[in-house]
């Protein structure tokens, strides 16, 4: 990375409620094998900004992803497959400027239900492209990292390095 770029140039920051697997999903697309960790606070480390769920789910926190988000080139959005509710309001993400793009995480789960979590994602203001992953299975990871990678926001590798 050059020094004159900024976070915002090459980065993505990812929001979903506790337990969609942001966290996951982040470690499987650094290729890292590590177990996740309970995020706790706004995370800048590896590829992409991570979110704790509480900051989606509790309305008087939204302010925090709101500005947390300037630091992000794009947002992406996550929905879990096995739950029935989104934790966002109708329309929350068409304030943003950036690119948004959903995720439908735990598509290997048998209860899941992706046209019922796509439908949450583009009720909650997602209008780019939607993608189906399993983080445990690797299901659409792959696709979903080359799309970060054309973006600018990823690395060749996968592999994980210490900096």
């Amino acid at each position: 990375m050059a020094a004159a770029e900024t976070p915002s140039e090459r980065r993505f920051m990812v929001l979903g409620s506790v337990g969609f697997g942001k966290t996951t999903l982040l470690r499987a697309l650094e290729g890292a094998g590590e177990a996740a960790r309970k995020t706790q606070m706004v995370d800048y480390a590896g590829w992409g900004i991570d979110t704790p769920g509480e900051y989606s789910e509790m309305g008087m926190f939204r302010n925090h992803l709101i500005t947390a988000a300037n630091d992000a080139a794009v947002l992406l959005v996550i929905q879990d497959a096995t739950r029935a509710r989104s934790s966002f309001p109708p329309g929350f993400f068409l304030m943003f400027s950036q690119t948004v793009i959903g995720l439908v995480t735990k598509i290997d789960r048998p209860d899941a239900d992706i046209a019922h979590a796509s439908r949450l994602l583009r009720d909650a203001g997602v209008r780019g492209d939607i993608y189906p992953v399993s983080a445990v299975e690797g299901t659409g990871i792959e696709e979903l990292r080359q799309r970060l990678l054309a973006l600018g926001l990823v690395h060749h590798s996968a592999s994980n390095t210490e900096e």
